[in-house]
């Protein structure tokens, strides 16, 4: 049994708030919460299953509020939904068979691709364009990809959805950001059953982070829903910028 201090729980809770609201707006909101379970006493292994617990009611306070307000094309994003439950489970399966710190010390080389990328093309995501690749293609192979990752690894995993679907599927930024939303819950839940069956989980720890991120995800979507989507853009590059940075300091320096 893992005991805390009453300063952990406290900080976990406010660490849960901001991360659901960051990455109801541009993803990444592992980037807080994981450190924050490492930090405050959990070995590795239980912070991965527990950062799942509470994620998956941030991802999914974010999609409902999206969903009440007709920014999610369900008939469109379906299959990736439905691709992101299975990959996600296989995806943490597999992470325990085999070592995954070549993929780890890529990772940032990759994030920082995508981040010239959104930061050179000014106009990305303002508004509507065409499909690049048909719905029926690009959602279940996306799926598999990112859902797969996200059950392996998970940094990031909400960026690649968003700038994939604005640049693939021809969505604005706050299409996209809310199209994101049911397939990292998706995928949130396929790794969750994973570790829950592995017993990898502070169940309670992450059910009062849970309540810090059912509040910062309300807040987060409430701001996208109001706003155009350039006002994603900024949240977006800075985020993606941090995740860039932490991820090259702790596996390069």
């Amino acid at each position: 049994m893992i005991e805390l201090q009453p300063a952990a729980w406290a900080i976990a809770a406010a660490g849960g708030l901001l991360a659901g609201f960051i990455d109801s707006i541009a993803g990444g909101g592992g980037l807080i919460t994981l450190p924050i379970l490492l930090a405050v006493g959990l070995p590795p292994h239980l912070a991965i299953g527990t950062n799942k617990v509470q994620a998956i009611f941030g991802s999914g306070t974010a999609a409902w509020r999206y969903a009440r307000k007709g920014l999610i094309p369900w008939r469109k994003i379906w299959p990736g939904v439905v691709m992101s439950l299975g990959a996600s489970a296989a995806g943490a399966w597999t992470v325990r068979q085999i070592d995954a710190s070549i993929l780890e010390r890529a990772l940032p080389f990759v994030l920082l691709i995508l981040w010239i990328y959104v930061a050179v093309k000014k106009n990305l995501g303002d508004r509507e364009s065409r499909e690049r690749i048909p719905s029926l293609v690009f959602y279940p192979a996306a799926g598999g990809l990112f859902g797969f990752y996200d059950g392996f690894l998970g940094p990031g995993t909400g960026s690649f959805w968003t700038v994939s679907q604005v640049s693939m599927a021809g969505m604005d930024l706050k299409q996209a950001t809310a199209a994101t939303k049911p397939s990292n819950f998706a995928s949130n839940l396929g790794a969750l059953v994973f570790f829950l069956i592995a017993g990898q989980t502070v169940i309670l720890l992450g059910m009062v982070m849970a309540l810090g991120q059912i509040a910062g995800a309300w807040i987060g979507s409430h701001l996208v829903i109001r706003h155009q989507p350039r006002f994603i853009r900024p949240f977006f590059l800075a985020v993606v910028a941090a995740t860039i940075v932490k991820l090259f300091l702790n596996q390069w320096l």
